[in-house]
Parts: structure tokens; C-alpha cells; sequence
């Protein structure tokens, strides 16, 4: 995955221009600009920037927004981002106590997005070039801390992108299309082509926005929190390619195979429809169902126990 600071491990090879093994830089600053114009940054914003890297982004952001917060893991760049940027905390701190870029040398997957925002009274607006490695476990991050933000512009690998917006009847829609299309309003912003970056990488890559969703309707509330419906959806997804009535079988074990083929059936659900032709509600609603039929064994054992 192409990334403005490229792996979260490296060998640094040549300390004058920071050269690094197996980096990809993003060398385009007209694409770095259009990503930053999509975000339209305000005077009153919180800003976070996840692997700055060289600062391609980061020098677009800083001095424009009320607060920015910068989040490095490597400790060469962390320090490299810290001194390019330390003429913005000249004057001093700002109201909410904090420099008005703030520069952390920290895991962004361990990182407290919750806390930030509660010290800000404020959500956060997220920026990030993400490496491709960790795509998959800070979207699960993000769904979980998801009152804190605003939005999140990100860019992904395009097929990790792709995957991601997926809505039924797409052949890569799986698991995390379903998890995340109930937690977000994804939207894609453009794509940007491997020629863009040094070295070239193998793969273009695709800026996406994120947008938190929320529901009034219980059922759809309850799933996008739900971990039980995360574990759900991954098990129906198990054998996505095939048929509904023989990918049931290899999920859940602990349900007969006939309740599970009334569960779809009463939902008026084609047991010939594969997982990724089903849409959300008709995932929820088979969920929920799953959900109620585990609670009512589970109460009728532990009764015949006590």
C-alpha cells in the first residue's frame, strides 16, 4: 500500500533525504492538495493526522485549523515532523490548553480517539494516508470510537477501498463492507495511480470519506453496535460464494440446521441467494433473529440447570 510514510517498520538508508526501504511517497502535491481542499478545513476544526511521514499533507493542514493533532508511531519521523513544524507553536497555547499542533509519538491503533474528543468538547475531523497492513484492524477501531469523529478522509489500497463500499450484489462485498456501510456513509472521492508516489507501487490507491451513521430504527441501531451481529455477519460470510442454504451449515453450530433455514424462509430470505446478495436489512433482521433464538436457549438450559 502506497503511503506517505510507507511501512510502520523500516531501514532508513539515507539520513540526508530520508530515503526509506520499502516507503512510498506521495511525490504529487497538486493530489495532496485536492485531498486536503475535499476535507475544506475550518478555523474552528480538531484535526487529526494519522502517519504523516514527510509531511505532504501535514504542511497544508497546520495554522488552519484550532487544533492538530498528529499521530507518528516511527520515532525517526515523529522527530522529523516535530522540528519541520515547530514554528506553529510559537505562540503559544491555545483555549483549550493544548499547542495548536500537537505532535504524538504513538500507535494510531492504540491510540485514545474518545478522550481527545472529550477534551475538546469537540469531534475530530481524521486525515490519513493509511498503511495498508493496518486497514482492516483501524476501521474496526474507528466503527468502535465512532461518536468521536466528525468525518474521516482516508485513503486505501483501491481494492481495500472497493471492498469497503461494496453494497450487495457487488462481487467484493463481505464482512467488513456490511460492518462498516452500517457505521459509516462511505463515500469515494477519487482515486489516485501508483505513478503518483516514489518508488512506484504495484497498486493505485482510492480516498474515501467517512461519515458516522446512526439510526432511530432499534434493530439497525442494535446491529451497528452489536458485537454478536459483527461475529454474525462474519459467519454468514464464511463461504460467501455459495449458496445460502449450504453456507448456513458451516455456521453456527450450536443452531439445528432446520432453524436456521426458518429463520431466512420466514424473512421471506432465498435460501439461493449467496451472502453478498443480501442486503443490510435482510443481514439485520436475520441477525436479530439468531440473536433471539441463542438468548431463549440459553435461558431454557440455564432453567433446566438450576
Amino acid at each position: 500500500m502506497p503511503t506517505l510514510r510507507g511501512n510502520y517498520k523500516f531501514t532508513l538508508m539515507n539520513k540526508k533525504n530520508k530515503v526509506i526501504l520499502g516507503q512510498n511517497f506521495l511525490t504529487n502535491k497538486d493530489i495532496a492538495r485536492n485531498i486536503v481542499d475535499s476535507c475544506s478545513f475550518s478555523a474552528d476544526d480538531h484535526a487529526v493526522e494519522i502517519g504523516p511521514g514527510e509531511g505532504v499533507l501535514t504542511e497544508l493542514i497546520a495554522g488552519n485549523v484550532k487544533t492538530f493533532t498528529i499521530i507518528e508511531i516511527d520515532t525517526f519521523y515523529y522527530n522529523f515532523i516535530k522540528g519541520k513544524l515547530n514554528k506553529f507553536n510559537k505562540t503559544g497555547f491555545n483555549e483549550v490548553g493544548v499547542p495548536a499542533v500537537n505532535i504524538i509519538n504513538d500507535d494510531a491503533l492504540k491510540f485514545d480517539y474518545a478522550a481527545l474528543s472529550k477534551k475538546f468538547s469537540s469531534k475530530l475531523r481524521v486525515i490519513s494516508n493509511l498503511p495498508y497492513e493496518i486497514s482492516g484492524p483501524i476501521i474496526d477501531k474507528f466503527i468502535k470510537e465512532k461518536d468521536s469523529f466528525s468525518d474521516l478522509t482516508l485513503m486505501f489500497q483501491k481494492e481495500f477501498a472497493e471492498r469497503l463500499y461494496s453494497k450487495e450484489n457487488d462481487s467484493g462485498r463481505g464482512a467488513l463492507s456490511v460492518i462498516a456501510g452500517l457505521n459509516f456513509e462511505i463515500t469515494k472521492l477519487f482515486g489516485v495511480g501508483k505513478l503518483n508516489f516514489n518508488p512506484v507501487p504495484k497498486v493505485d490507491s482510492t480516498v474515501l470519506r467517512l461519515i458516522p451513521k446512526y439510526f432511530e430504527d432499534a434493530d439497525f441501531s442494535w446491529a451497528s453496535s452489536s458485537q454478536f451481529f459483527n461475529y454474525f455477519v462474519h459467519q454468514i460470510f464464511k463461504l460467501r460464494r455459495k449458496k445460502l442454504r449450504n453456507s448456513i451449515y458451516a455456521s453456527f453450530f450450536g443452531i439445528p440446521p432446520d432453524v436456521k433455514e426458518k429463520i431466512f424462509t420466514c424473512l421471506d430470505i432465498d435460501l439461493d441467494k449467496r451472502p453478498q446478495e443480501l442486503t443490510s436489512m435482510e443481514l439485520v433482521q436475520a441477525g436479530r433473529q439468531y440473536d433471539d433464538y441463542l438468548k431463549s436457549a440459553e435461558k431454557k438450559y440455564n432453567n433446566n440447570h438450576k
